[in-house]
């Protein structure tokens, strides 16, 4: 048999399709066509259906090929993988047509055709025109990616158009390879502002390329083509490294730095370890991770959510704020919000598009991101603000931050730096998402009508948890902890005999002055209105035994008072502990997520953990007493763990000295299981505190 045969479809190979085309194009000069077929989503039919039904389905489609190229004069060849190709001059019989029809009722006979259905790319050669098989083949490629994802079985045909586009992309590669060469490609920074006083709390680093002449190419003539073919990997990592280096020499000059954010793409996090590209970073030109902040497009997490939230859980571990970039531009936001992972949210105001003719909807759908978003303390940076309508709109709705055009437009590094030296300018950076750093305290919300962490010398505030009656009528978030009890009081949520103690008693005055005396709680019973009836609540505030004038954060809790006493008593101990440590753990699977972290403990130990069970070694070995280990060991074991919890729901404890700094201390250990426990999802809270 011919070598250059494929055994299974006894079609030509790529190489020989490739000849023989050739070789009929030197045969005369008139119109020709080519046509290429590929299978969307076949890998999957090997998986679910097993190869040899795969091949059994490659040979069917060739068989109706080999009949073709006997019938209607057709050359075809088999490319490889799922993919077939054919060629034939213009005929007054349309044998395009009569190829995809064929190919189509072939796999209309197989399981689940809406999914692994036909793509068609074409090229029509027209007379006089210069062009090889492999040229034309390539045209038909081009033409099955611009159609990938489309439901249309249609045939793409490559055009003109697209094959000026193609040339333009190829000569674009050693152009930038010369401009990185050259450093030309920098970056210019657009300022993030307060919507309230327009103060600067951070800045974006945005790509830019300057040409040998000194014109600054925009981004859209580049960027673009750069994705498509996987290129923007080095551009991207090439800015990264920009930003470090511009973060190091304001440190080294003693000059202000405020966070900058950089971009990483959905194919950077396909195609690199980007946590690991980041740690070096850091750690060679040694800047802090409060300096560098990650935005991801929201349709990254769309496209490819997994992957991008194990990258996710990387660079968070690392300490990195994460901002969810042109939040609003998928279809999926608004159910995403009650699973993001984020810092920040960027609300993409141009795809709203708030004008005169849709200034309601685009209202409407702009205030019901902001308030959901504020639900769950996630703090809102919109993006492409360009007019004083905007700005006036959005901090009405509740939003705090804003970037764009009506604040200032990107700008060189050094003109950000002289509008940095004027204090007036500038605001401390504080778009921060409170309730990631506090997610031990989820579970223990639910015994609570309210949650939220208080900082008594500004008042500023994050809700870690509430009930509707907490919900104020307005919906909006108001600036600060006073405002937010002085609105619910206009609401008429409290009691009129309760209002002057309640005020009196939440008062950030003499909250500070029961601080200053260490008397470290402060408690007053009141009437707040649910569904229309008083019902008593017990306020309380309560300072937290980590509480320091650098995280001067206390925690204010509503209590309904005539709830179980002993799950009043459980919640008030849990709420009183410090915890040292904090893990949610599903044994089953063995993930886990370390919610609260011990700032004595070396931040490796979680990095390199696999799951709970590598996890739990290491911890063992590095910081349990060696007379403890054997004990602590059997203890944490994971069928003994997962087998008590089946029998019996009550927690479990151990006694045992944990290192700190340079000795031991008496700790304990509680496994209990979590709000979220089911038999098919085993998730416990493990908490270690100080005895």
């Amino acid at each position: 048999m011919d070598i250059h045969i494929d055994l299974l479809t006894g079609l030509p190979d790529r190489r020989y399709y490739w000849q023989l085309v050739d070789e009929r194009l030197a045969e005369q000069d008139e119109g020709a066509c080519m046509l290429t077929m590929n299978i969307e989503h076949f890998s999957y039919f090997n998986k679910w259906y097993g190869r040899q039904e795969g091949d059994k389905l490659l040979a069917e489609i060739a068989g109706f090929l080999k009949q073709c190229c006997r019938e209607l004069d057709v050359v075809a060849g088999y490319m490889g993988d799922d993919v077939f190709s054919a060629f034939f001059y213009s005929s007054s019989v349309d044998v395009a047509e009569k190829l995809r029809q064929g190919i189509i009722a072939i796999l209309q006979t197989v399981k689940d055709n809406e999914i692994f259905r036909p793509i068609f790319g074409g090229f029509v050669l027209k007379k006089g025109m210069e062009a090889g098989a492999i040229d034309l083949f390539d045209y038909t490629i081009n033409a099955i990616e611009q159609a990938v994802g489309s439901l249309n079985m249609g045939i793409f045909w490559f055009d003109e158009q697209m094959a000026r586009q193609m040339l333009e992309e190829m000569e674009l590669m050693p152009k930038v390879t010369r401009g990185m060469e050259k450093a030309q490609f920098t970056f210019y920074l657009q300022p993030k502002c307060q919507l309230k006083d327009g103060k600067i709390v951070g800045a974006e680093a945005l790509m830019r390329w300057i040409s040998d002449t000194g014109e600054v190419i925009p981004p859209d003539s580049f960027i673009p083509a750069l994705e498509k073919n996987g290129y923007i990997i080095q551009l991207d990592r090439y800015i990264w490294e920009k930003a470090c280096q511009v973060i190091r020499r304001w440190m080294d000059q003693g000059k202000r730095v405020l966070p900058i954010s950089v971009n990483i793409s959905r194919i950077d996090i396909l195609e690199m370890d980007v946590a690991d590209v980041f740690r070096q970073l850091l750690e060679r030109y040694r800047i802090p991770v409060d300096y560098l902040e990650l935005e991801i497009t929201e349709s990254a997490y769309v496209e490819n959510e997994g992957i991008i939230k194990e990258a996710e859980i990387g660079l968070r571990k690392m300490g990195f704020k994460i901002l969810i970039d042109d939040f609003g531009s998928g279809y999926s936001s608004l159910n995403m919000l009650k699973d993001i992972q984020a810092d920040v949210l960027k609300l993409d105001m141009r795809f709203l598009d708030v004008n005169q003719d849709n200034y309601l909807k685009g209202k409407n759908i702009v205030s019901s991101i902001i308030t959901m978003a504020n639900q769950i303390d996630l703090p809102v940076i919109a993006e492409g603000v360009e007019t004083l309508e905007q700005s006036e709109m959005l901090l009405s709705l509740g939003c705090s931050f804003a970037q764009g055009y009506y604040y200032y437009r990107p700008m060189p590094i050094a003109e950000y730096e002289f509008l940095l030296k004027d204090e007036g300018n500038v605001a401390e950076p504080n778009i921060t998402n409170r309730k990631s750093g506090s997610a031990y305290l989820r579970d223990l919300a639910q015994y609570f009508g309210m949650v939220a962490e208080v900082n008594p010398f500004t008042g500023e505030y994050h809700l870690i948890h509430h009930e509707e009656a907490f919900r104020l009528a307005s919906n909006q978030r108001p600036e600060n902890i006073g405002e937010y009890i002085m609105a619910s009081i206009e609401d008429g949520c409290v009691h009129p005999d309760d209002v002057a103690g309640y005020l009196r008693r939440s008062s950030l005055e003499y909250i500070k002055e029961r601080l200053m005396g260490k008397r470290l709680r402060v408690l007053y019973d009141l009437r707040y209105k649910q569904n229309g009836v008083y019902k008593w609540y017990t306020f309380e505030c309560l300072q937290p035994k980590a509480f320091s004038m650098d995280a001067p954060w206390v925690l204010f809790t509503w209590k309904r008072s005539h709830e179980d006493a002993a799950e009043r008593i459980d919640a008030l101990n849990l709420m009183h502990n410090s915890f040292r440590k904090v893990i949610r753990v599903n044994v089953r699977s063995g993930c886990f997520d370390v919610l609260k972290k011990d700032a004595d403990e070396q931040p490796g130990l979680y990095r390199d953990a696999h799951n709970i069970v590598t996890y739990a070694d290491t911890f063992a070995r590095k910081l349990v007493h060696p007379d403890d280990r054997a004990t602590f060991e059997w203890f944490v074991e994971q069928r003994r763990v997962l087998q008590h919890f089946r029998e019996d729901g009550s927690p479990i404890h151990l006694d045992f000295r944990y290192q700190v700094d340079d000795g031991y201390r008496e700790s304990v250990m509680e496994i209990s299981k979590s709000v979220e426990y089911l038999s098919s999802k085993p998730v416990l809270l493990i908490t270690i505190r100080d005895l």
